[in-house]
């Protein structure tokens, strides 16, 4: 297995929480701003982010479209980065890999990971630059991953655990989802 060079960003500000909504760290929202400038940009977990198609099922943030990141409502690569930013609660592999999936499946090229999870490359993304965020002083670490789509990606059919499940009587009625098309 080829070793990952893992870069490391500092943040020299504290989080950006200004009391309207949580926001990436300074140096997060930098890099992300730098990497995709004029790339068409969709961010699940959206929070108070400032740039690209802002998704969240929590409405007192504001979001552009108000929407459940494990079945985004957008056709299949839509987007030329989708960018995942899911609470910090503890995660299955299983709830991970779905999210993952889902992101993949409306992301033309890239999908980025930013969580206190690591993960490593599936289901079609191979993991292509990496970043360990110090967000500040006595809190837990970042990790902001950067995957590039290698194969299609579809969305699930069904989801076999997690919280996303209550979605399967949606995925297996007759008619499908108006979306993945």
């Amino acid at each position: 297995m080829r070793k990952q060079h893992i870069e490391v960003l500092n943040s020299s500000r504290p989080h950006q929480n200004d009391h309207q909504g949580w926001k990436f760290p300074y140096c997060v929202d930098r890099q992300l701003q730098r990497d995709f400038a004029g790339a068409r940009v969709l961010q699940l977990f959206a929070g108070s982010s400032q740039f690209g198609l802002r998704a969240d099922l929590d409405i007192d943030v504001h979001p552009d479209v108000v929407a459940d990141a494990w079945l985004p409502p957008f056709p299949t690569n839509s987007f030329d980065a989708v960018i995942l930013d899911p609470p910090y609660d503890p995660m299955n592999e299983q709830t991970k890999l779905n999210l993952l999936r889902s992101a993949g499946a409306v992301s033309r090229h890239w999908v980025v990971w930013f969580h206190t999870h690591w993960t490593s490359q599936t289901l079609g993304l191979k993991l292509r630059r990496s970043w360990l965020v110090r967000c500040g002083d006595n809190c837990a670490v970042r990790c902001l991953l950067y995957f590039e789509k290698t194969t299609p990606i579809e969305f699930p059919s069904s989801f076999e655990r997690g919280i996303q499940r209550k979605y399967d009587r949606w995925l297996r009625q007759p008619a499908g989802l108006p979306f993945p098309e």
